[in-house]
């Protein structure tokens, strides 16, 4: 039998959708089991909680630190934290577990801001056994790494534009005013806890790491406007973006909340000058891929010219799949790499690397949109 590594879960109590999600990530290929963690601020619900996931009372705890400091003494201590709180706590739960020699997995975004993710990415660095792994699910849809491949082999030649749009609408055919946003928002309207920027941080994250993750590019400088709700309502929830990257490419980029009727709708297109390719979220297990010289191809998921997207494959070609097949990618993987003691295979999951970028290109934009003036990306 398999060993499992043991895992301690912080956030993502009742009703967290993500912390659904990563659980049933956690378990898809039995690599974990979950022991510990501590799911809510509420004691009792956090009891309540952890009992309906089979986690014995005394290893139900208060808050990260407890859980950290109790379960180090332990002789079953777990392997692993995941963490799913909003961002700002990020790097403080994250720092701790790393620091104890606790591996972790941590949902997106790297950090609330820039100075935390610079904090992060040196304490990972400098305890180099510790494996961290970044939940951009987005990374592990097998034709997302199909494209990346195709990049990689030079088949649509050098890159000349990327276009990604991330649009959604978080009112859900609401109106909204000030008496009622903070019942709808919740935490996102509170910079303490959603970080720089609330639209960026969580959506603009994803559709940053996912140009990077397949391109491989990173920008050089930017333009961005961005908006908040309203005079009133003052979080940020949309915003456009202008890329120049390190080999001349153009970026265009559009993030909203606030795209009334929007479901979801990340999309990337990169243009080379030998062709395109173009991946949309909402149609997963198909890629388009256009050449000059032929006609435009609908590759499919792990079948024939895209069997390279087999080895992330779950289920058989002409089946769909796609978020929790992904997300449970990247548990798999960060699981390989814990379990990897010589750890010398090239592992695809993003990390800390990806975290730090992604942190950069927030932080740049917010500070493009105040001064309302290109801005370097590292500066």
């Amino acid at each position: 039998m398999k060993k499992r590594l043991k895992l301690g879960i912080i956030g993502g109590g009742p009703g967290s959708w993500i912390g659904h999600v990563h659980r049933i990530a956690s378990r898809f290929d039995d690599e974990f089991e979950i022991v510990a963690g501590v799911f809510s601020r509420n004691l009792k619900i956090n009891q309540k909680f952890a009992s309906k996931l089979g986690i014995n009372k005394d290893r139900c705890y208060k808050n990260f630190k407890e859980l950290c400091l109790k379960e180090i003494k332990r002789k079953d201590s777990i392997d692993v934290v995941s963490v799913m709180t909003p961002p700002g706590s990020h790097q403080e739960i994250s720092a701790l577990f790393i620091k104890n020699k606790i591996h972790v997995i941590s949902d997106k975004p790297f950090a609330g801001n820039l100075f935390q993710a610079k904090k992060l990415y040196k304490t990972i660095k400098k305890n180099k056994k510790i494996v961290y792994g970044l939940t951009h699910n987005y990374s592990a849809y097998p034709m997302v790494r199909q494209a990346k491949k195709i990049i990689k082999d030079k088949r649509i030649g050098n890159i000349e534009y990327i276009n990604v749009e991330y649009v959604q609408d978080w009112t859900n055919g609401k109106k909204i005013t000030y008496s009622n946003a903070k019942k709808i928002f919740k935490w996102k309207l509170e910079s303490k806890y959603a970080g720089i920027s609330t639209v960026l941080n969580e959506i603009g994250s994803h559709a940053f790491h996912l140009a990077y993750y397949i391109t491989g590019l990173k920008g050089q400088e930017l333009f961005s406007q961005i908006t908040q709700y309203s005079n009133k309502i003052k979080f940020d929830t949309n915003a456009q973006v202008f890329v120049n990257y390190e080999n001349d490419a153009k970026g265009l980029f559009w993030i909203s909340t606030n795209a009334k009727g929007g479901i979801h709708g990340l999309k990337i297109r990169v243009f080379g000058t030998k062709g395109s390719l173009e991946w949309t979220q909402n149609d997963p297990n198909y890629l388009v891929y256009s050449n000059i010289s032929g006609a435009t191809k609908k590759l499919d998921r792990a079948y024939n010219e895209s069997l390279y997207s087999k080895k992330f494959s779950r289920i058989k070609f002409g089946h769909p799949e796609g978020y929790l097949s992904a997300f449970s990618n990247l548990y798999r993987e960060i699981s390989h790499k814990i379990k990897d003691k010589k750890r010398y295979k090239n592992y695809l999951f993003p990390n800390e690397d990806d975290g730090l970028i992604t942190a950069k290109y927030i932080d740049a934009c917010v500070k493009s949109s105040k001064k309302k003036r290109w801005v370097k990306i590292n500066a």
